[in-house]
């Protein structure tokens, strides 16, 4: 069933084969070839169980789009009928296709919806693979589909592929539960059989100063923040004085918790209002201080202005709007809605550097923001780089989104080299195959190990890399930074933990922590 073009690597084969006999959790480092072991999988299950279907799940239609094209690639011509079936094909043509086909390709809300309404059946499923595994936690479709699929089939094959499960013990059994998993093949770049396919990739950190401008809003802003805390602490709310967005949120529910003790015993509420107040200010005193350091003032602007123009303004927003010192910040804000923050030109130069150094480079800028991807896009324009925006399919305040096919007509732009620089959201950190990405910019840090590992695994797949990570000195990009670092770490040595031959070598951190004015 397979043509002569896929010569698979020795290890590949070697989990193909384990992967073979039970369902399997492959944790594989990005650009090693993951879809190739499922090919090889879905291949020998559709000889052994000639009438039966293998089912391929990923979570956005582009990346579903790519594995049916990589598939088509290594397949014999003819030796089975290969169906994308998304949200945008009808219900009634997808009952259709998924008769006919052998080979279905999907997202996993459109296979969950189907089987839930009667449409198709997962009883001749002889493999499901489930593409970017780390997902399979909580209420996500892929954790209701699994338990579907195991139900349902008459010879169920699970098989998980991801390259960032997560830094602890209780994600990764999360997963393993959640799909059923009996074996774990995992492999670092340390790994012995995969060390020598593993392409460099130069990860440099940049600090970057926060413009002096800034400093008047900022000020305002840490006052207003540090008011709010201690007014939780001075209630038992929250413990440490330094509160970062998530013990904010973790304050929420401790305040829930006592307020429902209150009304069950009659006990005094009053202050257990105000914190709920104070809670929820602090919260968004928070987010625009982060959006003022790491984004800058021209996001702050759009964010301040959306805030105040919600119809949906609960009682502590409306009381924060109403604050003198919130008016002042606005006002501030406004008067710096010009002022750039330096993280663009030190992104513009670290661009143009390497289109210096090779013209036909390909580029991709991350931002978790719309407003900072518009601004990048912008400045990049300014200096004759060509440059596109990627975005979700969701509508946002002065940003359309992107549906499916308009995303899969970028990339394939992209591709092409019909433009030099894609500035991403976060829907391109997770899977997409760019060939040759000659370099990644995190135009902000992100805290969680598994998006750190998927933003840089869009370069140095084919050949060597770079990364360059901008931090905003001083700010929560630093602490974020280091944060994804160690997770990392934790999670490497988890992951050789279940290795046969575990690798306990620590990665060296980036130490490049160059900076730049």
């Amino acid at each position: 069933m397979l043509n002569g073009e896929m010569v698979p690597r020795e290890y590949q084969e070697k989990i193909a084969r384990t992967a073979l006999s039970s369902n399997t959790l492959v944790v594989l480092p990005t650009g090693l070839g993951k879809t190739m072991i499922a090919i090889m999988v879905a291949a020998e299950r559709l000889e052994k169980f000639p009438e039966s279907k293998v089912v391929v799940l990923a979570p956005t239609k582009p990346l579903v789009l790519q594995h049916y094209s990589t598939f088509r690639r290594y397949l014999r011509p003819g030796s089975l009928t290969l169906t994308v079936l998304t949200g945008t094909v009808d219900p009634g043509e997808r009952e259709v296709l998924w008769l006919r086909s052998r080979a279905i390709f999907a997202t996993p809300q459109t296979v969950y919806n189907d089987v839930r309404h009667g449409r198709v059946s997962l009883k001749d499923v002889s493999l499901a693979v489930f593409d970017e595994a780390h997902r399979s936690v909580k209420d996500y479709t892929y954790t209701k589909l699994a338990q579907a699929y195991r139900d349902s089939a008459d010879n169920p094959l699970i098989l998980g592929l991801t390259a960032s499960p997560g830094g602890s013990k209780e994600k990764v059994g999360e997963i393993k539960k959640s799909l059923y998993i009996e074996r774990v093949e995992a492999r670092t770049e340390d790994s012995e059989d995969v060390r020598g396919y593993v392409e460099k990739t130069a990860i440099q950190a940049l600090k970057v100063r926060v413009p002096e401008q800034y400093y008047e809003v900022i000020l305002q802003l840490r006052e207003l923040f540090n008011e709010k805390v201690k007014k939780l602490l001075q209630g038992g709310f929250i413990r440490d004085g330094r509160v970062s967005k998530k013990g904010l949120l973790e304050a929420r529910a401790t305040i829930s918790a006592r307020l429902a003790s209150a009304q069950k015993t009659g006990g005094q509420k009053g202050y257990i209002y105000g914190a709920i107040i104070n809670q929820a200010q602090a919260v968004t005193v928070l987010h625009a201080l982060e959006v003022a350091e790491t984004q800058g003032a021209p996001t702050l602007v759009r964010y301040l202005e959306r805030l105040r123009e919600r119809p949906d303004k609960g009682k502590a927003t409306t009381s924060l709007l109403r604050d003198p010192r919130w008016l002042k910040v606005e006002d501030e804000a406004v008067r710096l809605a010009d002022v750039e923050h330096t993280k663009i030109g030190v992104m513009l130069s670290t661009v143009k550097e390497q289109f210096g150094r090779k013209p036909d480079s390909k580029v991709i800028v991350f931002t978790q923001y719309r407003d900072t991807i518009e601004d990048i896009v912008r400045a990049l324009e300014r200096t004759d780089v060509q440059a596109q925006r990627f975005v979700g399919q969701s509508d946002k305040s002065g940003s359309r989104g992107m549906d499916q096919e308009t995303q899969t007509k970028i990339l394939e732009k992209f591709r092409d080299g019909e433009f030099g620089v894609l500035v991403s959201s976060s829907i391109g950190e997770e899977g997409l195959h760019v060939p040759d990405v000659d370099l990644v910019v995190f135009y902000e840090a992100v805290p969680s190990e598994i998006r750190y590992i998927q933003r840089r695994g869009r370069t140095g797949r084919t050949r060597e890399g770079r990364v360059v990570i901008l931090l905003a000195e001083g700010t929560v990009d630093e602490s974020y930074y280091y944060s994804s670092l160690f997770k990392e770490n934790r999670m490497k040595e988890l992951v050789s933990e279940t290795s046969e031959k575990p690798v306990r070598r620590r990665t060296k951190n980036p130490t490049l922590l160059d900076f730049v004015g």
